[in-house]
């Protein structure tokens, strides 16, 4: 009678698990994942290897360094951003515009602390600045004030993101106790201020109508 042992040697293999496809996409794509979930200083070309399941020299076929990762990651970033079109005064396509690229950037705010370093860009970003710059001059502004203009809407919309993190509750602890420093019976207008708390989408609102202000004074 035969017998019914299985041989473990005869046993089939058990399926592996498919790994992603390397390629530079996928490099920064996890990329800005790292970024957007730790923090900018969080992106390293090991960690990224790591979170890939390779070595960092397997990533060395697609991104030379830190530094080419980060502009991948920045025209990445730059290319899946939607110009908006249509018609209607040109005023309000420019606030338009820097609406669309503020909340854009906003659920990427690394892209400021890369920028901030006054080095690195996304040269698809360009297509941006291109936009801008044709409807300031169908605004009829010329090309030294067209230029002019961009750089005061780029300086605004910068800092207000710059600014974002600070609004998050793990500044807040540090601020609050500062804020018990201040001589609240000196200065009442701001005692007023910060007794009415802010509303949801505050900041937005108020991003909007500085917006629209700067625009009004330089067209």
């Amino acid at each position: 009678m035969p017998s019914t042992t299985t041989d473990s040697s005869e046993e089939l293999p058990r399926p592996q698990k498919r790994r992603t496809a390397l390629n530079r996409a996928a490099v920064v794509a996890v990329g800005r994942r790292v970024a957007v979930r730790e923090g900018l200083s969080a992106v390293t070309l090991r960690r990224v290897a790591s979170e890939l399941g390779v070595t960092a020299m397997a990533l060395y076929r697609h991104v030379g360094d830190k530094r080419e990762l980060l502009v991948a990651m920045l025209d990445d970033v730059a290319e899946q951003l939607v110009l908006p079109d249509g018609d209607g005064p040109v005023t309000e396509r420019l606030v338009l515009a820097f609406r669309v690229l503020h909340d854009h950037l906003t659920a990427e705010l690394w892209v400021v602390e890369v920028l901030k370093g006054g080095e690195l860009f996304g040269p698809r970003a360009s297509r941006f600045v291109e936009h801008v710059l044709t409807l300031l001059e169908e605004a009829g502004l010329g090309d030294e004030r067209a230029v002019d203009a961009y750089w005061a809407l780029w300086w605004y919309t910068f800092g207000h993101l710059s600014y974002l993190p600070a609004l998050g509750p793990e500044g807040r602890p540090a601020r609050n106790e500062l804020m018990t420093r201040v001589r609240m019976d000196e200065h009442p207008r701001l005692s007023r201020m910060l007794a009415r708390p802010p509303r949801e989408g505050a900041e937005a609102d108020a991003f909007v109508r500085g917006l629209e202000a700067l625009l009004r004074g330089l067209l």
